[in-house]
């Protein structure tokens, strides 16, 4: 029986080339952009599940009055919650990328510069189930390292790195580490990793900090690492987080923090959407993406579905010869469920291979390569066999139904019954899909140009970053200073400002307990951001002073700590009570002494739009992190040249690097591109899917009605009279469809434009635009099988029998 069916199937399909070349490719089309989708939410939903204790370890999260939640905290926590609570198995501190800095290999010139370095616990590989290569990976001695097979090959070549010692050049001096272990590679599903972690202990070692005292491992002051918690098995957390929680209130000033323990497994998407824990991804987009893979499927299913409703006439001797036979109506939807699951396993291995060759593509879609490990999972060949079955039973019961009652005594008067409201609410239902995309894609795209073209209230333009040397040497301050002159001399240098962190990138730090001089109850709750800088870096921005002055050279030349002056924004003097940005001139605050604010600065966006303006004190310092130049664009490639010259000149050794800051100050915006591309190509996909289904039914339409148009035409109907007859029923389809897509679209890009603290709005252009480009596509998509009817020769059909 069903080798029958498969026979039937075949030929059905051979015959009607048209309809079954539609079919396959709308599939297709819906199932590569299906499995895409599905690959990609696999894989954000899969992070850090490869560790073998992801069920027993926990982040500490300490949520402040305000609800702020905080994940970098001191790390002398780690010791004293070990000690004082048994059901913790371990604690592990993780200072990430910290380290950052010049790697040079003894004995050779090499010398490499490497930004992905952190700082852990000495037993980190035990609770972690980071692939070991080689090696231990024993952290638990000063100066030790772990590095990845990558930089194993880079620093020491084919020569087995372990035993081997690298030195380090960072913020906290020059040392030497010996490799303990080596990883076979951080994997792609992991929030946590780096190129080369180091022993957090090393650090216990005040002469290992080169003065950094907020870098003790031990120390309760300066928040800057995260805190793991391994708890023994059968603990209840939640009795155990409050423990923790009671604890800590018992110490003056902490009343109102509560400590959380949040699960490894939802570090990276949080609980739920509203969970309001810092996560890494973004729970809402992978629910968007879920949501959109499976409407596009739906889009090209009901294509299929639309099709063989529409090739029912095309068959109705075969269904007339069949039901005379004796055929029950579940024989003849079996031959059409097979029909279905024979299309869809097709179209399924073709996007599967599509997919494959496909890979770099969709991999610069997501910002992240595909994980084909996703199709071997049980849960993927599940879902895919319940989508084929459940379309095969929905095809076999669909087609069934439009074939209406059938009594073989009256098999001359068959005539199957009409389903265009069904169809037509199935084109509809695409459609609604389409200009949704659509819109939504236009609406990302307004709110990423607004955040990309807003004034910032500073200048990026021309500026080239030069970031500052990890191994001076000796007599480090006349080597900036002449560094600073050489550039400065130079025709293109129009301006050069220092600090030690960027707009776009970072601040230094974050601190608390700055209050007035006479503290309020709610300062204890209020953070600031730090910012260290030279007396150059506002006006090399442009920065706008709008009271007081900006620092001096002495000023820089001695140091906050011994200037003892700092530089507000608009938002802290608000934060700290002062009535106006003049009024705070002159005035001291507290941060520990005294300080005297010498300056006001208008608030401007130092981070993305995607960030309210925070809270902001500036420092004074000879900073040397990153040099920012002023250049003339001329001849960038020789201005380049010359600037590494000076560099390598002054700083042999250290390897040069350069970035453009506007360049880097966009790139914050990469995951609203991201998703602005994937809607981009979602809609082209979801536009293409429906007017293959359109062109498929304008076909048949034309077809079913070939007689009527010859008719028509003999007796003096003009083209454009015929067109009419054809397109108008599509066209008021589409106009429904936009009917119910556009209210739909606004209420979920105004819930998307939640996020953002700036909004750009949602204009009616957008809405306007998406339905007027899905109109003008579907008439191109109708007309031409209306045109190819209407210029035909109407003897032809007319006399066709």
């Amino acid at each position: 029986m069903w080798k029958n069916y498969l026979k039937i199937a075949f030929r059905s399909l051979r015959k009607r080339r048209l309809f079954s070349f539609v079919n396959v490719v709308g599939l297709v089309f819906g199932l590569v952009t299906f499995l895409a989708l599905f690959a990609f939410v696999a894989t954000e939903w899969t992070y850090n599940d490869f560790h073998s204790n992801k069920d027993r370890l926990y982040r500490l999260v300490v949520v402040e009055g305000n609800g702020e939640a905080e994940i970098f905290l001191p790390p002398g926590y780690a010791t004293i919650l070990q000690d004082q609570f048994v059901d913790l198995e371990s604690v592990d501190r993780l200072a990430g990328f910290i380290g950052g800095g010049l790697v040079a290999i003894p004995g050779t010139d090499l010398a490499f510069k490497e930004n992905e370095v952190s700082y852990v616990e000495g037993r980190f590989f035990e609770d972690f189930s980071f692939p070991i290569l080689r090696g231990t990976a024993d952290l638990k001695t000063s100066q030790t390292a772990v590095i990845t097979e990558e930089m194993a090959s880079k620093f020491f070549g084919e020569e087995d790195a372990l035993g081997k010692s690298f030195t380090l050049s960072n913020q906290f001096g020059k040392l030497d580490f010996t490799v303990t272990g080596v990883l076979e590679g951080i994997p792609d599903r992991s929030d946590i990793g780096s190129n080369i972690f180091l022993s957090i202990h090393t650090l216990e070692n005040p002469d290992n900090r080169s003065g950094n005292g907020w870098a003790d491992p031990n120390g309760l002051e300066s928040g800057f690492v995260n805190l793991f918690a391994l708890i023994k098995k059968d603990v209840e957390v939640e009795s155990l987080s409050q423990q923790i929680t009671d604890f800590i209130r018992k110490n003056p000033g902490s009343e109102d923090l509560s400590v959380i323990l949040q699960p490894l497994s939802e570090i990276h998407l949080g609980a739920s959407i509203s969970d309001p824990l810092p996560s890494y991804g973004n729970l809402s987009t992978i629910l968007v993406f879920t949501v959109m893979a499976f409407l596009i499927l739906g889009i090209a299913y009901v294509n299929y579905l639309n099709l063989s409703s529409a090739s029912i006439l095309t068959r109705i001797k075969e269904i007339k010869m069949r039901k005379v036979l004796g055929a029950k109506s579940w024989q003849l939807a079996e031959q059409f469920m097979v029909e279905t699951i024979l299309l869809m396993g097709v179209s399924t291995g073709i996007g599967l291979v599509f997919l494959y060759l496909g890979q770099n593509f969709a991999a610069s879609v997501f910002g992240k390569g595909i994980w084909f490990g996703a199709f071997q999972t049980p849960v993927f060949w599940l879902l895919i066999l319940g989508l084929i079955g459940i379309c095969a039973l929905v095809s076999g019961l669909y087609v069934v139904a439009l074939s209406g009652k059938f009594d073989h005594k009256s098999q001359i008067k068959f005539k199957a019954p009409e389903s265009e409201l069904l169809k037509k609410g199935l084109v509809v239902f695409q459609f609604v899909i389409s200009i949704g995309i659509i819109v939504c894609t236009l609406v990302i795209r307004d709110q990423l140009s607004f955040m990309q073209n807003q004034n910032l209230g500073m200048n990026l333009d021309q500026k080239i970053i030069v970031e500052g040397p990890n191994d001076v040497g000796e007599n480090k301050v006349n080597k900036m200073a002449n560094f600073k002159q050489s550039l400065l001399s130079q025709s293109f240098v129009k301006g050069l400002g220092a600090s030690n962190a960027l707009p776009g990138v970072s601040y230094n730090f974050s601190a608390g307990g700055i209050t007035p001089l006479v503290p309020r109850p709610e300062d204890k709750d209020k953070s600031y951001a730090m910012m260290i800088m030279d007396d150059q870096f506002i006006p090399t921005y442009e920065i706008e002073l709008v009271a007081g002055r900006n620092f001096t050279k002495t000023d820089a030349e001695q140091g906050w700590g011994a200037a003892k002056k700092l530089i507000l924004n608009e938002s802290s003097v608000r934060e700290l009570g002062f009535e106006s940005p003049a009024d705070a001139i002159g005035k001291n605050i507290l941060w520990g002494d005294p300080y005297e604010v010498v300056g006001v600065v208008k608030d401007y966006h130092h981070l993305s739009l995607r960030e309210k303006i925070s809270s902001m004190i500036f420092l004074p310092s000879q900073a040397d992190g990153y040099f920012s130049l002023v250049v003339n664009p001329d001849q960038m490639a020789s201005n380049l040249a010359s600037i590494q010259g000076i560099y390598e000149e002054i700083f042999p050794g250290n390897p040069f690097t350069y970035f453009f800051m506007d360049e880097k100050f966009a790139s914050q915006y990469q995951s609203e591109q991201q998703l602005s591309k994937a809607f981009t190509i979602a809609g082209i996909l979801a536009i293409l899917i429906s007017c293959l289904g359109l062109f498929g039914l304008a076909a048949y339409t034309v077809q079913q009605r070939s007689k009527e148009i010859g008719i028509r035409k003999v007796l003096g109907a003009s083209s454009v009279s015929l067109l009419s007859l054809v397109s108008k029923d599509f066209i008021i389809i589409v106009g429904i469809a936009m009917v119910f897509a556009f209210p739909i679209a606004w209420y979920a890009m105004q819930s998307w434009q939640e996020e953002f603290p700036y909004k750009a709005g949602l204009s009616v252009l957008s809405f306007l635009a998406a339905g007027g480009l899905t109109l003008l596509i579907a008439i191109i998509t109708v007309g031409s099988q209306a045109l190819k009817a209407a210029w035909s020769n109407p003897v032809d059909s007319i006399k066709d029998e």
